[in-house]
């Protein structure tokens, strides 16, 4: 799927959880958040068309971080 793993800041595939690092144990981690929604296939199509339609390589490499492309 060319996501990136489970250690990053977005690593869930379903939902739009966002991780937080922990320096003590230098790891991302997911607390709970009821506020959470699921990704549809609406949110992939989006995310992929505003990485390719970048126009610079930061641009989409700022975008694929946010993401959570890999």
């Amino acid at each position: 799927m060319n996501i990136t793993g489970h250690n990053s800041y977005h690593g869930c595939r379903f939902c739009n959880i966002e991780g937080v690092y922990s320096q003590k144990y230098r790891h991302v981690y997911f607390p709970p958040n009821p506020n959470c929604t699921n990704k549809d296939h609406l949110d992939w199509l989006r995310h992929i068309n505003e990485i390719e339609t970048a126009t610079t390589n930061r641009e989409k490499e700022t975008l694929i971080k946010n993401y959570g492309k890999s």
